[in-house]
């Protein structure tokens, strides 16, 4: 038998405790349930930068376009052509564009569903752009 005086004593219950921790499982459990939150996080926040892009892609073709027709003599079909080729680029689906040019004011409406990381996760982005119509008015 050893002395608690001995130096082996101190390395059996070194062991000891090494083994009891390897056998330690209390860090498992959180990592299954705190893994998948932190993924689904990461997933969403990803995700949402993808549709504000594709809502930025849908302003900007909507102010392009309206600030084309606006212009004196210019033709809405065109600025209309454009805006459907920016959005559909862009990755956007069923798009639509709407061209309406009145005396005091051009509006331009886009729409354009933007497909998802996973299927059946798409989202309908719209934007609309009003400009001041140019035009030639005696006093």
């Amino acid at each position: 038998m050893m002395a608690s005086g001995d130096p082996g004593n101190g390395l059996a219950a070194g062991l000891t405790t090494h083994r009891a921790l390897l056998r330690d499982e209390r860090g498992v459990a959180a990592t299954i349930v705190l893994f998948p939150l932190f993924a689904a996080c990461v997933f969403m926040f990803v995700q949402a930068v993808f549709w504000q892009n594709d809502r930025q892609v849908a302003s900007a073709a909507a102010d392009r376009a309206s600030a084309a027709v606006a212009l004196y003599g210019s033709s809405s079909g065109e600025a209309q052509a454009m805006a459907v080729q920016q959005l559909t680029a862009a990755g956007l689906r069923d798009v639509s564009v709407s061209v309406s040019r009145g005396a005091d004011a051009t509006v331009v409406e886009v729409s354009g569903t933007a497909p998802g990381l996973l299927s059946g996760m798409s989202i309908t982005v719209t934007a609309r752009s009003v400009t001041p119509s140019e035009g030639f008015r005696t006093p």
